[in-house]
């Protein structure tokens, strides 16, 4: 008698922000998705239970998009069928690699947040696909948000997987939370690999993997689980029509494993309801081994992994002036800056056809808006930085002469007269003291465009100023230190 006696098939759409469509594109399209999934969900109502159509929301980042777009009449018609377990959202914003910071990795929830308290929905579950892992802070943050479970369906090429494999654990985080994991089949498995949906390739290709798990002492489960999304366009692709139809024939066949729909929040809570016993506790960082993007774009990825400090710099300035009622802060511009940095994080790095015609239009087109994203975080988060430091010196100083707009008729000494300038000042973010080198930049009379810092500009007279502990020492001229407790160049 068979092992397994049940496959539940998991239905979704990978979210690739790039890779098959423009950027832009595909987060539309998953809006587009959550409609047809409706449709299909409510064209199969009066199948049996086991062949109704159920669809899992991978990713809030677009749903979130779609939803404050969305009318009242889309909005009421998902959450009738949300209610009735038909439709379900996990809790991940996008499918996210290692390179975020703890800042951004808060910041990744929002959405999750936001469908919650603006839309009312419930989320209990989490799923992240393709990476081969996610920062071991995310055990902690989830369990904190109320995400008893969470999913993984790795894409091992070049890559690894832990284990158990498949099977479940509950992962503990670094504070001793831990969650409920599952360390699941590729995310295509069931359509592509499995080749459920197709009467042509299910009957050659599904019996290796019951055989599999069925001969493993080690698999404590009597059900195979696959994520199944569509068979052609397995990334950023609509509903499976055909899926529905198949599921129901396959179990009216009488066949002795049946076959199941399910969203990932419903398994998560089968496991938990009836495997607790055979499931145990791991501890530690679930690592990414796949990160080819990172040294594809070795230069995007340092400006955005300088952005990332920028932008904590930027924060903490903006609190000082907080504190004494000047802040400049701009909420939602802030927030484009991090969604900025977090799409460049994001997995994707450019088209699928980048390797084989990297020249083709389409390839520079998903890669300039990939690279976009790191330019425009850069650029948000320096003027965050200057707008804040200017307001913090303010007060501290008075600004030099104005210069003059200089189309090479005037001598520099002409156009931008001396500054009488005698004092730097260095903000130091962080909470404890350093040894660093600041580039002072050359005074240029107010002449550097107001939202830029000056340390963009490297002209050769700058001057390099030996900061230590204790303040800066300079043996050309005498500054002066203002320490608030490393140190940035944020304005002179």
């Amino acid at each position: 008698m068979s092992k397994i006696k049940t496959i539940y098939i998991c239905n979704h759409a990978h979210t690739d922000i790039g890779f098959t469509d423009f950027q832009d594109h595909c987060i539309r399209q998953h809006g587009e998705f959550v409609d047809s999934a409706l449709d299909l969900i409510e064209a199969t109502d009066d199948y049996p239970a086991e062949a109704q159509y159920r669809w899992t929301v991978e990713t809030t980042g677009p749903f979130l998009s779609y939803l404050r777009g969305a009318s009242k009449d889309q909005i009421r018609r998902f959450r009738h069928w949300h209610e009735q377990d038909r439709v379900d959202i996990a809790a991940m914003q996008y499918n996210l690699t290692p390179l975020l910071t703890i800042e951004q990795m808060h910041r990744s929830l929002y959405p999750l947040r936001a469908i919650r308290d603006e839309f009312g929905f419930t989320v209990e579950a989490a799923m992240q696909d393709d990476v081969n892992g996610v920062s071991w802070l995310f055990a902690d943050l989830l369990a904190d948000l109320g995400i008893n479970f969470f999913t993984a369906a790795i894409n091992p090429v070049r890559g690894a997987r832990p284990k158990p494999f498949p099977g479940a654990f509950r992962w503990q985080g670094p504070s001793g939370k831990q969650g409920l994991a599952w360390n699941g089949y590729h995310y295509l498995f069931g359509r592509n690999q499995a080749g459920l949906g197709n009467w042509d390739l299910v009957d050659r290709q599904l019996p290796r993997w019951i055989e599999g798990l069925e001969s493993d002492d080690s698999y404590e489960f009597d059900f195979l689980y696959c994520e199944s999304t569509h068979p052609v366009r397995v990334d950023n692709g609509p509903p499976d029509p055909r899926m529905p139809d198949f599921v129901r024939d396959w179990n009216a066949d009488q066949r002795p494993i049946r076959m199941q729909f399910l969203t990932v929040t419903e398994f998560g809570r089968l496991l938990e309801e009836n495997y607790a016993g055979v499931i145990e506790t791991q501890r530690g960082d679930w690592t990414d081994h796949w990160a080819d993007g990172v040294g594809s774009s070795a230069f995007e990825t340092g400006i955005n992994r300088a952005t990332h400090e920028l932008l904590g710099m930027s924060e903490a300035v903006e609190s000082w002036l907080r504190s004494t009622g000047g802040s400049t802060w701009e909420p939602a511009n802030a927030a484009a800056a991090y969604e900025s940095a977090a799409l460049f994080d994001e997995h994707t790095w450019g088209a699928y056809s980048s390797v084989e015609a990297p020249n083709s239009l389409f390839s520079r087109a998903l890669w300039n808006r990939q690279a976009g994203y790191a330019y425009a975080a850069a650029m948000e988060a320096h003027n965050m930085g200057a707008k804040a430091a200017n307001q913090l010196a303010a007060p501290l100083g008075t600004k030099g002469p104005e210069g003059i707009f200089n189309l090479g008729d005037l001598e520099p000494e002409e156009a931008f007269k001396p500054s009488g300038i005698d004092e730097v000042l260095v903000i130091n973010t962080l909470p404890w003291e350093r040894e660093v080198i600041v580039e002072e930049p050359e005074p240029r009379g107010g002449a550097a465009p107001d939202g830029i810092l000056d340390c963009f500009f490297n002209v050769p007279s700058v001057r390099r100023l030996d900061i230590g502990a204790q303040g800066i020492s300079d043996p050309i001229q005498p500054v002066r230190a203002h320490s608030q407790g490393a140190a940035a160049p944020l304005g002179v």
